[in-house]
C-alpha cells in the first residue's frame, strides 16, 4: 500500500457514510474476502473486503463504509482505519532510523576520534 493509499482513505474518511449491507458472498480460497451489497438512492453497489475482526455470514447484515462522491468505493471497515492500516511498517522503520541514528550520535559523543 503506501502513502498513497493513505491519502485515499484519508480523504474518503473525512466524509465517508454508512449504510446497512448485506454479506452475499464468502470466498475462503481467495483471501478469505466476502462480497457484500448495499442500496443507495434505489441501486445496487457491492464490494469486496477481507474482513481483519470476525468473519460474517452470508446473509448477515453488515455496517457498509463509503464515499458519498463516489459510492463504489466502499468497505466493511471504516475509512480511518483502512487509513492507518495502509501506512504498514512505516512508523515501526521510521522508529528504527531514528533509535540507529540516536545510538551512532550517543556513540561518537561518548567516544571522540
Amino acid at each position: 500500500m503506501g502513502i498513497h493509499a493513505w491519502k485515499v482513505n484519508r480523504a474518503i474518511a473525512e466524509k465517508q457514510k454508512t449504510v446497512v449491507g448485506t454479506i452475499i458472498a464468502h470466498e475462503p480460497a481467495n483471501h478469505n474476502r466476502y462480497g457484500y451489497t448495499f442500496v443507495l438512492g434505489g441501486k445496487s453497489h457491492t464490494g469486496w473486503e477481507t474482513p481483519r475482526k470476525e468473519n460474517p455470514r452470508i446473509g448477515q447484515r453488515v455496517l457498509v463504509y463509503y464515499d458519498p462522491s463516489n459510492p463504489a468505493k466502499n468497505a466493511l471497515t471504516d475509512f480511518n482505519e483502512l487509513a492507518a492500516r495502509s501506512l504498514g511498517p512505516v512508523p515501526l522503520l521510521l522508529f528504527g532510523i531514528g533509535a540507529v541514528a540516536f545510538v551512532i550520535l550517543f556513540r561518537r559523543r561518548t567516544n571522540p576520534a
